[in-house]
C-alpha cells in the first residue's frame, strides 16, 4: 500500500511569508489588447527561418 494516498498538501501559512505585497505577481490577465497580426506574422516568420538554421534540427517529415 503506498503511502502516497494519503499525503494531502498544507495551507500555506501567510503570516510567515516575507514577502510584501507590492512584489508578489500580479493574477489579473487582460485580454483586451488589440493584436498586430503584421507583428505577429513577422516574428512567427523568424522563428521558423531560425528553427531551419539551427544545424541540429531535422524535420520529421516523411517525404
Amino acid at each position: 500500500m503506498s503511502l502516497l494516498n494519503y499525503l494531502q498538501f498544507q495551507k500555506i501559512d501567510q503570516s510567515a511569508d516575507d514577502i510584501s505585497d507590492d512584489h508578489r505577481p500580479q493574477d489579473d490577465i487582460s485580454l483586451d489588447e488589440p493584436v498586430d497580426e503584421a507583428s505577429l506574422e513577422q516574428f512567427w516568420e523568424q522563428v521558423v527561418q531560425d528553427i531551419h538554421e539551427d544545424p541540429e534540427w531535422f524535420s520529421f517529415d516523411n517525404d
